[in-house]
């Protein structure tokens, strides 16, 4: 069972289910005890009103549903959810010299419908504040108040500048989203990542509010940056290019349809021509990008007249497994035989990361894609398994023998314990795929040894 061959690769990825071990208590996710951060975002945004000099901050928020206190729900008719808590941030808003211009705070209820999602790190709630400004540049600093002491978290968010009236082709930072029909109307649902881009969603668009008195055409470039050394690294992708007509009847308003579940940006047809302002949008194919920093180049046609911005995309819930490249090597013994693994650990750090995923690359089912289904899932159930079979005498549930079943073919569909005056074993049962039958028993020393497969 040293070698996984592509039947058993194929069976990871059919069975998605199985990461999360629904059904089996024996076997519950424990990745919630793993910190992937903060997981609570922020981004402000520039909109432009129809004042001639004025503009609106758009302030928006993500917390996950670990960072509150839930309540079980008493109230009969209250039918949001079964357990509700409640939302504070306090919002601040200082200009370039460091002067409080506004302070503002937001609230709301959170609701959820099982006690599991009550503690999740990855069921958000989303919020917003819109905040008056002139030309200028700002600080917005944010502050969740939450009940729980320890979540108690304060953002600053990168300066935001609106400059109307300065020489320069870009007024305000770019807005980064994804683009969806609502109700037959065009919308930007935003990522709110702190200004980063998700990996592996299926389309993003940035919003760039430009100094145009008369609509104009742009070439537009994305470059992938250089690697940082304490960067992860993956593989050089193609430069994207293109053209786009900037728009002096198309802006961004805040969306009625924006709630709880999630922030938008509604694209209307409103004129502003008091001024010289005009909207540029840019697609950005998510999906034939990789991890890593990025420069977005809005470049003036027939003239050399740039503006550059840069931004990253993260992969927010890459497993812990996969980020030391020596501990993702050893835990494909799975699935490589030695002569395989020599070959994935024989260079420095760097080559080695690039030689692990070049090996994935090779086995994904989604090849026209970046982001590798397989290999996510792999290394989700190392994560997984590292927890929820982690002892005393195996400190590393990964490497154990029942960690070794778990990562390969994903959670039982049965467990029974056998408990006796000698021993205890544990027997899981597959009825799909290897559709096989593994008895584990427990030694001496405290493991828990594959003794059968049937």
């Amino acid at each position: 069972m040293r070698y996984l061959n592509l039947s058993l690769l194929l069976f990871l990825t059919i069975v998605p289910h199985l990461v999360y071990g629904q059904g089996q208590q024996t076997i519950k996710n424990r990745t919630m005890l793993i910190d992937y951060g903060d997981r609570f975002y922020a981004d402000a945004y520039v909109v432009p009103t129809d004042s001639k000099d004025s503009a609106t901050i758009a302030v928006f928020f993500r917390m996950a549903n670990d960072f509150l206190s839930f309540t079980k729900v008493t109230d009969a008719d209250e039918l949001e959810g079964n357990y509700s808590a409640p939302m504070s941030v306090s919002i601040e808003l200082r200009d370039s010299l460091g002067v409080i211009r506004q302070r503002v705070s937001w609230k709301d209820e959170a609701f959820t419908n099982t006690f599991d999602e009550t503690n999740s790190k990855t069921h958000f709630h989303y919020g917003w504040q819109t905040l008056a400004i002139g030309p200028g540049t700002y600080i917005v600093s944010l502050e969740i108040l939450s009940q729980k002491e320890s979540n108690k978290k304060r953002l600053k968010l990168p300066p935001v500048s609106y400059t109307p009236k300065r020489p320069t082709r870009q007024l305000a930072p770019p807005v980064f989203g994804q683009p969806v029909d609502v109700d037959g109307r065009e919308h930007i649902r935003l990522f709110v990542f702190s200004n980063n881009l998700p990996f592996g969603s299926n389309e993003a668009r940035a919003i760039v509010l430009v100094a145009d008195s008369v609509e104009t055409m742009y070439d537009f470039r994305i470059t992938q940056m250089p690697w940082d050394p304490r960067d992860i690294r993956w593989w050089k992708v193609s430069e994207v290019v293109g053209e786009v007509q900037s728009k002096r009847n198309r802006f961004p308003r805040i969306s009625s349809v924006s709630s709880s579940d999630g922030a938008y940006l509604e694209m209307t047809s409103h004129s502003i021509p008091a001024r010289p302002i005009a909207t540029v949008e840019v697609d950005i194919p998510l999906t034939t990008l990789v991890p890593g920093k990025y420069v977005l180049q809005l470049i003036r046609k027939n003239t050399t007249d740039t503006s550059a911005m840069k931004f990253q995309i993260v992969w927010e819930m890459m497993p812990f497994s996969l980020r030391t490249v020596d501990y993702a090597i050893e835990s494909m013994r799975y699935i490589c035989n030695d002569d395989q693994i020599d070959s994935l650990s024989a260079g420095n750090s760097s080559e080695n990361r690039e030689a692990v995923m070049s090996w994935w690359r090779r086995q994904d089912p989604t090849a026209a894609t970046t982001y590798n289904e397989r290999m996510a899932e792999y290394f989700r159930r190392v994560d997984n398994a590292f927890f929820a079979f982690s002892s005393i005498s195996e400190p590393d549930g990964a490497q154990s023998d029942r960690g070794k079943i778990y990562i390969l073919y994903g959670q039982p569909a049965d467990i029974k314990k056998d408990l006796t005056a000698n021993t205890s074993k544990e027997i899981w049962r597959y009825e799909s795929g290897v559709k096989q039958t593994f008895t584990f028993e427990i030694t001496d020393r405290g493991w828990y040894k594959l003794i059968d497969v049937k």
